[in-house]
């Protein structure tokens, strides 16, 4: 990585000199541990390996006691990270990269797996959108009003399902209260604008108790316009090929845009309410949301100028393609506490939900795409014997999603899922082992008068251990096998996929997709010097995925889903040196880094959009009522290329924030802002199907003000 190493020592320096009177006002990046404003959130708890996650087992647990490798991004680090989509919000988490496909939509990717492979819950139940059919559809779910978000790295699926091989991210938030809290009335407002897209976003929250009665309404909204990136949408190896294809034809020369990225506008509002009976002995509550978004697809606009009067900012929005959605969503949780016999407590979660949305190109419907489904799941607590504690439970799920228009990719199709899982954990003292296994059962049958159908049944088990050397040091390490099914897109698509500019064809011969996967992790949790470094291996028996046939079906390359053996191999690591700690001052220096390699066995190829080497550099500081930190983050070109796949230059992203914490009364203030590629430098991510046609967004300072009373 040398070329992001120099970038670190002399083009970070270069940039830096116009932003010295920001610099040297104290900012903060990744708050560590910042003073709880609202007491009964875990929202401000410090994100550390010390973080009690709820993700990874049935237990609550602390990241260093946990064998898999866990992330948790909350509190005022989440408040600083906060961007329109889930993906961005991620994108700086060791491991886990971005899909981007414009501010509206965009993913998490975590090493290199995504999409179906990617399980994203909700409160631990699954999202019940339509995001995991293609990278261009949102999640949604809003970053404003999430309390916390828990990343587990590697296998996850003893808990959550084949369609987490590759790991989860659980947005946690506290719509269903599970709680009383001390006070009857409490919340907490969030505004902010930004200067990248003229954007503004606010949300509010109240929560509260009457006796046994808990309640929660929140509120929020987004409006952002068009994104200002630094020079052209389209890369210049882009324009070169549009132009030759214009001498070739005999067209008019093409005029491209620049400055501003077209259709990259979008607009989110939504809201909920929730309701909880609270006892001693376990809780039951319920909570009705809605999410609405309308976004644009970026397509790095270029029109065809027939004099050197046109206008091309508005002749191609005709050729724009945006999606309007909406999701309702009705959850309901419960616990009971205190039971004899084999179990000590027992707990459910329901998810129902409706979702739509459409997709226009300019005033014409292409697509719409519906999904109306559930997700149930029971876990039972067993009654501890010795050292012995665990959890067996049931999960259920359905999706029933229908996509109709000339633009449809597939049938419509049923999917169902019935697991039963099983979660032990033995303390031996210096060496907790962990151990779990599910099977499940599914099957998906199209809506349409075909009525075919397949069923497969899969099993995986893992297990893991924590070796604690010391108090300060100890190692995680985790063996997995897992087993995925076909999903409807992969075993029936026959059509044209916008969001991916291709025909995907798929296969009802497909079979299950099995992994072999290891974790090692070294873990020091107290002293100077705290972090984790990881490695992994994951190795894959008919992993699927679209391989391109060199056909062409209207005018779109085609892509046929097939099976080959895979394997992806990489490591991160996030280390913080601290450099001075008083009750004045704190100062923090945070290293971080990762890279994934993917690539099909037996030489037959790179996988395509596997994110390239990263490294992180940052200094972190809080100081009585103000916190600060800088970071330079070096991405490297993409060095192993899927053969469809265009090389991707390396870049270097400067961010820096700065706040100020202070107290009106009963009311606690943040006040913060933050600078994102204050450099300006275009930056193509490599994951990103758009990377061609739009870069990520320029130089951005965004202003806000958290309230909490």
């Amino acid at each position: 990585m040398p070329q992001c190493i120099h970038a670190l020592t002399t083009s970070a320096l270069m940039h830096l000199r116009p932003f010295l009177p920001l610099l040297l006002t104290p900012v903060l990046l990744h708050g560590q541990a910042s003073p709880p404003t609202h007491v009964h959130s875990p929202a401000d708890e410090p994100v550390a390996l010390e973080n009690m996650i709820v993700t990874a087992t049935p237990f609550r647990r602390a990241q260093a006691d946990l064998a898999t490798p866990t992330s948790v991004l909350a509190g005022r680090a989440l408040l600083l990270e906060s961007q329109s989509s889930l993906g961005e919000t991620l994108a700086h988490q060791p491991g886990v990269a971005a899909t981007y496909f414009g501010p509206g939509a965009s993913r998490p990717v975590v090493r290199g797996l995504s999409g179906d492979r990617l399980r994203i819950a909700e409160n631990g139940l699954g999202s019940l959108d339509a995001s995991s059919t293609s990278p261009d559809h949102a999640i949604a779910t809003d970053p404003l009003l999430i309390e916390r978000v828990e990343i587990v790295r590697g296998p996850a699926t003893v808990l959550y399902g084949g369609n987490a091989i590759g790991g989860i991210v659980n947005v946690i938030d506290h719509r269903v209260p599970s709680f009383l809290s001390d006070a009857t009335v409490e919340g907490r407002a969030v505004a902010r604008v930004s200067s990248v897209d003229d954007g503004k976003s606010g949300a509010v929250l109240f929560e509260g108790t009457q006796g046994s009665l808990a309640w929660h309404v929140d509120a929020y909204r987004r409006d952002h316009d068009d994104l200002r990136i630094p020079g052209f949408a389209f890369s210049e190896s882009k324009r070169a090929e549009e132009i030759e294809h214009a001498e070739h034809e005999g067209g008019p020369t093409p005029v491209f845009a620049r400055d501003r990225l077209p259709n990259s506008r979008q607009q989110a509002q939504g809201g909920a309410t929730g309701f909880a009976w609270i006892h001693a002995r376990g809780f039951v509550g319920v909570a009705l949301s809605e999410h609405r978004a309308d976004y644009g697809i970026p397509a790095g606009a270029h029109v065809h100028a027939h004099d050197e009067h046109d206008d091309p900012s508005h002749e191609h929005e005709e050729h724009d393609v945006r999606i309007d959605l909406r999701r309702q969503r009705l959850e309901l949780h419960g616990e009971i506490n205190q039971l004899t016999g084999p179990f000590r407590s027992a707990r459910f979660k329901v998810a129902a939900a409706r979702y739509r949305h459409s997709e226009r190109e300019g005033a014409e419907t292409a697509a719409v795409f519906k999904n109306q489904g559930h997700d149930a799941r029971v876990e039972l607590m067993q009654t501890p014997v010795g050292q012995l504690s665990g959890a067996i439970g049931l999960q259920s799920s359905r999706d029933a999603l229908s996509i109709t228009g000339e633009a449809a990719l597939m049938p419509s199709s049923r999917t169902l899922r019935h697991a039963v899982f099983a979660f032990e954990e033995i303390d031996l003292g210096q060496v907790s082992w962990q151990a779990g296994a599910r099977a499940e059962s599914q099957e998906i049958s199209l809506r349409d008068s075909s009525r075919r159908s397949r069923r497969h049944e899969t099993f995986t088990f893992s297990t893991g251990a924590v070796w604690t050397l010391s108090p300060a040091w100890s190692i995680g390490s985790t063996l997995a096998r897992t087993e995925r099914a076909p999903n409807a897109q992969e075993l029936y698509a026959n059509g044209p996929h916008a969001g991916t500019a291709s025909f995907e064809i798929g296969d009802e011969r497909l079979d299950r997709e099995r992994s072999l996967a290891l974790d090692l992790s070294l873990r020091r949790r107290t002293g100077r010097i705290t972090g984790e470094i990881t490695v992994f291996v994951n190795r894959f028996s008919g992993y699927i995925f679209p391989r391109a046939t060199g056909a062409e079906e209207d005018h779109l390359p085609v892509y046929r889903y097939a099976q080959h053996d895979a394997g992806f191999h990489g490591a991160e690591a996030e280390v913080l040196f601290h450099l001075h700690e008083s009750s004045a001052h704190t100062w923090d220096f945070r290293l971080a880094g990762d890279f994934v390699r993917g690539r099909l066995t037996d030489g037959a190829g790179n996988l395509p959009r596997i994110t390239p080497r990263r490294l992180t550099a940052g200094i972190d500081y809080r100081g009585g009522p103000f916190f600060g930190g800088i970071e330079v983050q070096c991405i490297d070109r993409a060095r192993h290329l899927a053969d469809d796949e265009t090389p991707t230059d390396a870049s270097t992203l400067l961010n820096a924030s700065l706040g100020w914490h202070f107290d009106v009364g009963r009311f606690a203030c943040d006040l913060f802002m933050r600078g994102q590629n204050l450099a300006n430098e275009e930056v193509r991510p490599h994951v990103s199907f758009l990377k061609e046609v739009a870069p990520l967004p320029g130089r951005n300072v965004a202003l806000g003000l958290r309230v909490s009373f």
